[in-house]
């Protein structure tokens, strides 16, 4: 009978070799192309109607080859369906396709083995390009550093080691953005190509009402710089420096009030572990700026003792909203968080009522003054639609494809949000169920409305220029890192967790296929 050192030994050495063949197959390349057909369209084929026989005819991965010839691979070889294909009136021409057999060739199947690269290698040039990406090598080091200082048993330790690290983040945050030549912020430079989009946006003219607060500060900022043609670029360039200083002051208003305990030590290295961190290196547009740091923390000590701080969180929670719509969802987080708090009935719904006067008056309190000072109207703006997902078969909204929620984009899609949101510390928070029951519960509680939205919520540009919405979705990643830093081991599950999202950030704005460019 082997001892137990013998069995443990065994067990290191049956991990080894595990790690040593998933690594040699992940050097294994299995590329499956085909059956590649060519398909030369009418020129009277308008591109939705092309778009519609695509999918018709299973055409997948289509690629211009030139004039109206595209290269498809076929995803129904019946001969049905090539009889079909061959004889609709749009299709002049086919090619690789077997007119008298009605058949396809084969799939090509190549496996190939590939010399490991680092990371980005087919989006970079060379290694030395990975500098540009700094920025997360600021946040990882950061939240390492308050990782090592919760541990520490001096208060003063923690206190003096947390806030210079969150001064130093935004320091730096603050003079080295991340340049608009490197990613793609789709909405921002739109909005300031001309003075004309512009004040179609900011609050010139009129307010709307999807992002009020933003777009009145941004107005505001506007007219600060003359409202040359420069004036929007600086405008946004400022009002993203001082959502870094926000950012930074709510960070240091909880480590205050929390008095600079382990729990807030390590939930403030998870913030900055948080991709979320990224957007506040000089990210230049909007929906982010419904998130707080601080908002969930108050909110559960608000719950469990009743007093002023559910006001603080509510407040909070309103005021993101006011900043941008999606600041909604987290008001609706909290309550139902208050609703399953531990409580009498009757104290729960005074919880609710406390946190719909708070968050509502930071919400639309605004819209007072922008009507009766700045005496301008409110229109809806991109409030008055939502684009929802399509459950199994694409669509085609506002010139863009928009990939079914179980299609093979959409999974790709899902699955890259779900990673760099933090959507898997829902699974390391439950873990702590048995010990922190409350605290567990009001988070996924919280965490429901935001799991919905990111779900069904189109992100119409795509994840590579809407990443400030998709971040807008999920402020739960907060509450769950909350509940996280609750426990030390937990809270070094999710910060490994967090730091690897790092990549899934900079893979989805850095690589073109997670853009969803117009088609006509």
């Amino acid at each position: 009978m082997l001892k137990p050192t013998s069995l443990l030994r065994w067990k290191w050495v049956w991990g080894a070799l595990g790690g040593v063949l998933l690594a040699v197959l992940a050097l294994v390349d299995v590329q499956i192309s085909g059956p590649r057909v060519s398909i030369q369209w009418s020129p009277d084929v308008a591109p939705a109607a092309r778009i519609q026989r695509e999918r018709q005819y299973e055409l997948i991965e289509g690629e211009l080859d030139q004039g109206t010839t595209w290269r498809y691979d076929l995803g129904d070889r019946s001969r049905e369906n090539i009889a079909a294909l061959i004889h609709d009136p749009a299709v002049l021409d086919t090619g690789y396709i077997d007119r008298e057999a009605m058949t396809a060739r084969p799939r090509d199947v190549r496996v190939t083995f590939r010399w490991p690269s680092y990371p980005f290698s087919d989006l970079f040039d060379r290694p030395s390009q990975l500098l540009q990406l700094h920025q997360s090598v600021w946040l990882l080091l950061a939240g390492g550093v308050l990782l090592w200082a919760a541990r520490a048993s001096s208060d003063g330790l923690r206190r003096n080691t947390t806030i210079a690290a969150l001064l130093l983040v935004g320091t730096i945050a603050w003079t080295f953005p991340i340049p608009s030549t490197l990613v793609h912020m789709g909405d921002a430079r739109q909005n300031a190509d001309t003075r004309r989009s512009f004040e179609l946006y900011a609050a010139v003219r009129e307010v709307r009402f999807e992002a009020h607060l933003s777009y009145v500060i941004l107005g505001k900022l506007d007219q600060m710089f003359g409202r040359t043609a420069e004036a929007p670029r600086q405008a946004q360039l400022v009002f993203a420096h001082a959502t870094t200083a926000w950012f930074v002051l709510c960070a240091l208003a909880v480590g205050f009030l929390e008095r600079w305990s382990p729990l807030v030590v390590r939930y403030l290295a998870l913030s900055l572990l948080a991709p979320s961190a990224l957007l506040y290196f000089g990210w230049l547009e909007t929906g982010y700026h419904s998130l707080n740091l601080a908002a969930f923390p108050l909110l559960a000590r608000g719950l469990r003792h009743g007093d002023w701080r559910l006001e603080a969180g509510s407040a909070l929670t309103g005021l993101g909203a006011a900043f941008h719509g999606f600041g909604l969802v987290s008001l609706v987080g909290a309550a139902l968080a208050a609703l399953v708090a531990r409580a009498r009935v009757q104290d729960r719904i005074g919880y609710l009522l406390r946190i719909a006067a708070w968050g509502t008056a930071a919400y639309v309190g605004w819209l007072a003054i922008d009507i009766v000072i700045l005496k301008m109207p409110i229109t809806l703006g991109n409030a008055r639609a939502m684009p929802w997902r399509p459950w199994f078969t694409d669509d085609l909204s506002a010139g863009r494809v928009n990939a079914a929620i179980f299609s093979a984009i959409g999974a790709r899609d899902l699955s890259m949000t779900a990673w760099v949101v933090g959507a898997p510390l829902l699974v390391v928070a439950a873990s702590l169920w048995r010990r922190y029951r409350d605290e567990v519960r009001m988070a996924l509680a919280y965490a429901l409305p935001s799991l919905y939205f990111t779900v069904f919520i189109w992100p119409t540009q795509g994840l590579g220029e809407g990443m400030h919405l998709v971040f807008g979705r999920f402020a739960a990643v907060y509450a769950l890192a909350w509940v996280c830093a609750h426990d030390a081991k937990r809270t070094y599950i999710a910060a490994i967790l967090l730091a690897t999202a790092h990549y899934a950030f900079w893979r989805i704005v850095l690589d073109k296929v997670f853009r969803n460019a117009a088609l006509f």
